[in-house]
């Protein structure tokens, strides 16, 4: 199969992607767009440590296609307001990339399997690969595969000819026009492939 054979397979496919999605978070909306800049002003995501095994730092991806990320943004706004909670693992600013660019940078999908079990087969060093996978006690399911998490170690570099770009709404689509005027930065929307805003789907 070449390329051009693959992206024709998936274009006739709802349930995958030929793209994959990193979602920013913040505080608040505002926050999480000011984060979204500086990942952009600086053409790197720095990889993080949150809900990950293991002691190496990883870029969070997802290769849900583009109307499954707007469910599991929906999904995740439901759960903290049953939950109380004001915690967000993420918002609706994201940067998506081609499939391939990010195989080429040594993005893998994780690995869905019990924890415990997985460690005694992988090296630790390849713990960072690992997302819990728990459906056995019917009262204490653990299932993240909806997000069809991919991951990279350590820090994802790019160009902006390499990204689509997301913001949540036609507000911070023209707040971000208008940080590009105001602070010279016309070449970023001059080069990314495109900029989605997800009310359009979902909001």
């Amino acid at each position: 199969m070449n390329h051009s054979e693959w992206r024709k397979r998936i274009a006739r496919r709802n349930d995958i992607s030929s793209r994959i999605t990193h979602l920013t978070n913040g505080k608040t909306d505002d926050d999480a767009f000011d984060n979204f800049i500086k990942i952009l002003t600086d053409k790197k995501l720095e990889g993080g440590f949150g809900y990950i095994s293991g002691n190496t730092p990883v870029v969070c991806l997802q290769e849900a296609p583009l109307s499954s990320i707007g469910e599991n943004l929906i999904y995740e706004k439901l759960l903290r307001e049953e939950s109380n909670s004001q915690k967000f693992r993420y918002r609706a600013f994201g940067i998506r990339f081609g499939k391939p660019f990010i195989y080429k940078k040594g993005g893998r999908p994780v690995i869905y399997d019990n924890s415990k079990e997985i460690k005694k087969i992988i090296p630790e060093n390849e713990y960072w690969r690992i997302v819990d996978l728990q459906l056995s006690d019917l009262d204490k399911f653990v299932d993240w595969s909806h997000e069809r998490e991919w991951r990279i170690k350590e820090e994802l570099s790019f160009e902006y000819k390499d990204i689509e770009l997301i913001v949540p709404s036609a507000k911070y689509y023209k707040k971000f026009i208008t940080y590009c005027e105001d602070n010279n930065r016309m070449d970023i929307l001059k080069k990314v492939n495109g900029i989605i805003t997800l009310n359009s789907l979902y909001y």
